[in-house]
């Protein structure tokens, strides 16, 4: 049988590609749908996406980016140790005459007749060097390392005055390297992990997804609202930024929709980052929490925990963190709960849907 295709049209607030189906209002005065995911009827405002760079649009060609799973970003030092290959922001900055081959050193390809053209490779490279202040930035600091050869740190600090703006950052706001709270070093044999809510958490990590090193999420994102609400919140959610960036507009750049294999992993990497989110407010505010204290320790009674000594530290996770015993547990009374009402179910169903 052939089904009736639900019509997709652009968000009146924001230009997202959206079906029908999934609005949640109408707009007052013009009677347009309205939607809630790629901008909260309009109370999400981010900076349009740019066009990117020239050899990104005409660069067809098969998947060349070998994805690793990681739930976490970490950086090194600025000088790799001795006897060491460079790697990661080390290749921006030590050996760059040798540039290429150290990057394909970092790849796992000792030799020349690997799957990565060279080529191609540093084409990659001399775009990046174009157009991506991160890059001109460590490009400053192999400046000063070849010229004066003393230990040095780089800082990367967003411009507090323009905290709720998303104007590209420029090379007079920075000074060396420490991406939110992290301070990379000279020379050290240790890698630091990058705080998932600094601006530059994923230019850092995806500078072909992000060729300009744009900002991205930052704590305080401000909200668009009627200057007559009453709503208590006021500042953009971790969660309201990414599901709002990953919308198709055809007025903007797509370098992150036609991402492939890489938008997948940026996907995997935005949705840990909301879950961390989510977990450090469990983490900052077990005050709040501790009203199910007593529950708490109901729990590890029932586990067979009786010895204070043993139990440990315990981190409350409300039922509202999906996932979570309480969570689970309630969801599990709910369904029992339904079956009193209606009786048992006749069939269990279950659905995956692969992407």
């Amino acid at each position: 049988s052939q089904t009736e295709e639900t019509p997709i049209i652009a968000c009146s607030k924001c230009d997202a590609l959206m079906s029908t189906s999934e609005s949640t209002g109408t707009d007052r005065k013009t009677g347009e749908p309205t939607f809630t995911i790629c901008c909260n009827h309009g109370q999400i405002r981010l900076p349009p996406i740019n066009q990117p760079p020239a050899l990104v649009v005409y660069a067809p060609g098969p998947y060349t980016i070998q994805i690793k799973g990681q739930t976490h970003h970490r950086i090194g030092s600025v000088i790799p140790q001795q006897g060491r290959l460079p790697e990661y922001l080390q290749l921006y900055i030590f050996d760059t005459g040798n540039e290429v081959r150290n990057h394909l050193n970092a790849m796992g390809q000792t030799s020349t007749e690997g799957n990565l053209d060279e080529t191609t490779l540093k084409r990659r490279i001399e775009m990046i060097d174009e157009n991506n202040f991160l890059a001109k930035i460590f490009r400053w600091a192999r400046d000063h390392y070849e010229s004066v050869r003393t230990e040095f740190a780089i800082r990367l600090l967003p411009d507090k005055g323009k905290g709720k703006e998303y104007d590209l950052p420029s090379t007079s706001e920075v000074a060396g390297l420490i991406v939110g709270d992290i301070v990379v070093q000279f020379q050290s044999d240790t890698l630091q992990q990058i705080r998932d809510d600094h601006p530059l958490y994923m230019s850092l990590q995806y500078p072909l997804l992000f060729p300009y090193g744009e900002y991205g999420f930052h704590p305080e994102i401000p909200l668009h609202l009627e200057t007559c609400t009453s709503r208590t919140r006021q500042l953009l959610t971790i969660r309201q930024y990414y599901a709002s960036q990953i919308q198709t507009r055809l007025n903007q750049g797509m370098t992150l929709i036609k991402g492939g294999r890489l938008l997948h992993q940026f996907a995997g990497d935005a949705y840990t980052a909301i879950e961390e989110d989510r977990l450090r407010w469990a983490r900052n505010n077990q005050d709040v929490l501790r009203v199910e204290l007593y529950s708490n320790v109901l729990d590890a009674v029932s586990k067979g925990d009786t010895d204070a000594k043993i139990i440990g530290q315990k981190f409350i996770l409300p039922p509202s963190f999906t996932g979570g015993l309480r969570y689970v547990v309630e969801k599990y009374h709910d369904a029992m709960a339904i079956c009193r009402e209606f009786g048992n179910p006749d069939l269990f169903i279950t659905m995956t849907a692969n992407t």
